[in-house]
């Protein structure tokens, strides 16, 4: 029976490949947003010793980031449904690759260098609404949640090699090198089809069948699904994009779920942790390499997504959301604690010097096991195909509008009320993001597009 299992395992993994790989493929613009986001932690410190940069300096260059990619939002609406969700992402590549060269020539530029982040900012950003959208779409039922994890792990990914270019110790080096991401995405998606949600929506359903057939294979009978996105089409051209669509009930609440969970992410801390990763270490006053203790924290990354993808579809997104605040809220109290024996009792914390490093930890491997991959995933789930483009766009612009103000005043707020309080403030978010959570989250595991929007009140709009 055993043996039997394991051929059906493999006979069923080999007849998903494709859609593994194109999802991997889409992904990968996430894996050139976590190298953008990550080249802050190593050149922010570079930038102060080598160039002159002071604190206000470098704070607006790692903070622009996020402002860009909430101002790239709105740009997605009105191509993602005109040209698809390949070629939007296709077509951020040539601006990605520009941004990697204004932020390589601009190093001793401050404005060049910020233009550089600002443009960068937004084409990763867009990548956070396009490629999970994507991945949800070619996606059976039974793997989606796996397949939207991988947009986060591709991202984790990206953060450590950054992380790891760092040893370069030169902010040129280490910029060119991540500016090899966008380039390696578009060589690998250049040859993956387009969703076929996004063909049938252009009644072309010739196509959308082939796209079908390449993801569930040539033998598998794809007219159930066919005709399951033939009907949630036609019911979407029945929705006009009108602001009084988004201003119905159910289209609200759901609207209210999304931005809610984005909110629980960033006022999670998380940006402000992996932004100023090394120099947090260096505040630690522990006796160890700070960017060696960045690179162990984005392992343990990438290891925590590699977790929440195999468990996503089997434990289901509410179970993973909870279990990761609950225990980031556990993490930050203890980094509240140490940096509060460090100013009051430093004999105290000078025994305690592994609590940083294993709370930061923790806290990463909590934050990728839910709060970080599955918001994006969920977005790709929740929303009527007419609105999706809209609504998930706007929840993402939130989203990073969020993680610029919180980036911004990170250090100004730390150094006025000190880190332990900084740190507590996120714990109490966190505490607050889980009861929010267990009473506003809809469970998506294992439910068709149909059925979700059944279940937020959302399929029957016309």
């Amino acid at each position: 029976m055993a043996d039997e299992d394991k051929q059906d395992f493999k006979e069923l993994f080999q007849r998903r490949l494709p859609q593994y790989v194109a999802a991997a493929a889409a992904c990968m613009g996430g894996f050139s947003l976590g190298a953008s986001i990550g080249w802050s932690a190593p050149c922010v410190e570079l930038l102060k010793d080598h160039y002159g940069y002071d604190v206000f300096s470098t704070n607006v260059i790692a903070a622009v980031f996020p402002l860009g990619a909430a101002v790239g939002m709105p740009v997605v609406p009105f191509v993602i449904d005109r040209i698809g969700r390949k070629w939007t992402m296709m077509s951020l590549v040539p601006a990605f690759v520009l941004g990697w060269v204004f932020i390589t020539l601009g190093v001793t530029t401050m404005a060049v260098l910020t233009a550089g982040r600002l443009i960068t900012g937004a084409c990763g950003g867009m990548f956070c609404v396009v490629a999970p959208m994507y991945s949800a779409e070619i996606s059976e039922k039974e793997i989606r949640g796996t397949l939207g994890v991988f947009f986060q792990l591709l991202l984790v990914i990206g953060i450590l090699y950054a992380y790891c270019c760092g040893y370069a110790r030169n902010v040129v080096v280490i910029s060119i090198l991540c500016g090899i991401a966008p380039l390696v995405f578009a060589s690998i998606m250049l040859f993956m089809p387009e969703s076929p949600l996004f063909y049938m929506t252009k009644n072309n359903e010739a196509a959308a069948r082939k796209s079908m057939r390449f993801f569930r294979g040539p033998d598998y009978n794809v007219e159930p699904e066919i005709d399951e996105f033939r009907e949630q089409v036609e019911r979407s051209k029945r929705e006009r994009v009108t602001l009084s669509a988004f201003l119905r009930r159910p289209v609200l609440k759901t609207l209210g779920v999304a931005y809610g969970i984005m909110l629980a992410q960033q006022l999670s801390g998380i940006n402000a942790i992996i932004f100023y990763c090394e120099t947090i270490f260096k505040q630690t006053g522990v006796d160890l390499d700070p960017l060696l203790q960045m690179v162990v924290v984005a392992v343990v990354q990438v290891i925590a997504c590699c977790i929440s993808a195999s468990l996503i579809d089997q434990l289901g997104r509410k179970v993973l959301m909870v279990t990761s605040f609950s225990v980031m809220c556990v993490c930050l109290i203890a980094l509240s604690i140490f940096f509060l024996l460090r100013d009051k009792h430093p004999d105290v914390a000078d025994c305690l010097f592994w609590l940083p490093l294993i709370s930061a930890s923790l806290y990463i491997l909590a934050f990728c096991l839910g709060a970080g991959p599955i918001p994006w995933a969920y977005m790709g789930e929740i929303f009527p195909t007419k609105l999706k483009g809209t609504a998930s766009s706007s929840a993402a612009s939130f989203c990073w509008l969020l993680a610029f103000l919180v980036t911004v005043s990170f250090s100004t707020v730390a150094e006025g009320l000190g880190n332990a309080v900084v740190f507590f403030s996120f714990a109490i978010f966190c505490a607050l993001s889980v009861l929010f959570v267990i009473f506003c989250m809809v469970e998506t595991k294992g439910k068709t597009f149909a059925e979700i929007l059944r279940e937020f009140g959302t399929y029957d709009i016309d």
